[in-house]
C-alpha cells in the first residue's frame, strides 16, 4: 500500500492539477470574452462608420434630386418653347439658307444694279432663295423707277458702282 505521504503528494497533485486547469479555463474564458467584446466593438465602429457614409450618400441623394427637379423643370420650360417655335423649323432653316447665300453674292439688298436686258437702274429690295433639299435657286427681287417689283436671275443684273452715277445739283 502506499503511504501516507505519498497520498499527500498525490492530493497536492492532483488539487495542483485541478488548480491550474481552473485557471487555465478561466484564462481562456477571460481571453474569448475580451475577444468577443473587442470584436463587438469593432463592429461598433464599423456600424458608425457605415451609418455615417450612409448620412452623406443620403445627403448626395437629396442634392442630386433637387437638381433633377431644377433640370425636369428647365427641361418642360424649354419644351414649351420649342413646341411654339417647331412648326416654324422650316421658316428658320430657309432664313439660315438664304442668309448663307447672300453673303457669297455680289448685290445686297439696297444695292443699286443696271439690268443687262435694258440698262435700267433698279434697286435690289430682297433675295429670294427657293428649293428643296436636292436643289435650290437665287433671284433678287427688284424695283425699277416706276415703282414695279421684279424677280429677276442673278446673271441678268450687274453691280452699279455708285463712282460712275451722274451727281444731282442741289
Amino acid at each position: 500500500m502506499a503511504s501516507t505521504a505519498d497520498l499527500k503528494k498525490d492530493k497536492i497533485r492532483l488539487i495542483l492539477t485541478i488548480v491550474s486547469i481552473t485557471l487555465l479555463a478561466v484564462v481562456v474564458v477571460f481571453l474569448l470574452v475580451r475577444s468577443m467584446s473587442n470584436e463587438g466593438q469593432l463592429h461598433q465602429s464599423e456600424l458608425k462608420r457605415l451609418n455615417q457614409k450612409i448620412k452623406a450618400l443620403n445627403q448626395n441623394l437629396g442634392t442630386l434630386q433637387n437638381q433633377y427637379l431644377k433640370t425636369s423643370k428647365d427641361r418642360d420650360s424649354l419644351k414649351n418653347h420649342v413646341d411654339y417655335y417647331w412648326p416654324l423649323r422650316s421658316l428658320v432653316h430657309n432664313a439660315k439658307l438664304r442668309d448663307q447665300v447672300g453673303v457669297n453674292l455680289k448685290l445686297k439688298p439696297g444695292d443699286l444694279a443696271i439690268m443687262k436686258t435694258d440698262s435700267t437702274r433698279v434697286v435690289v429690295t430682297e433675295i429670294k432663295v427657293g428649293g428643296n433639299d436636292l436643289n435650290y435657286y437665287i433671284n433678287y427681287l427688284v424695283k425699277n423707277s416706276k415703282g414695279e417689283i421684279k424677280e429677276v436671275s442673278p446673271y441678268e443684273v450687274d453691280a452699279l458702282n455708285p463712282l460712275t452715277l451722274p451727281v444731282s445739283p442741289k
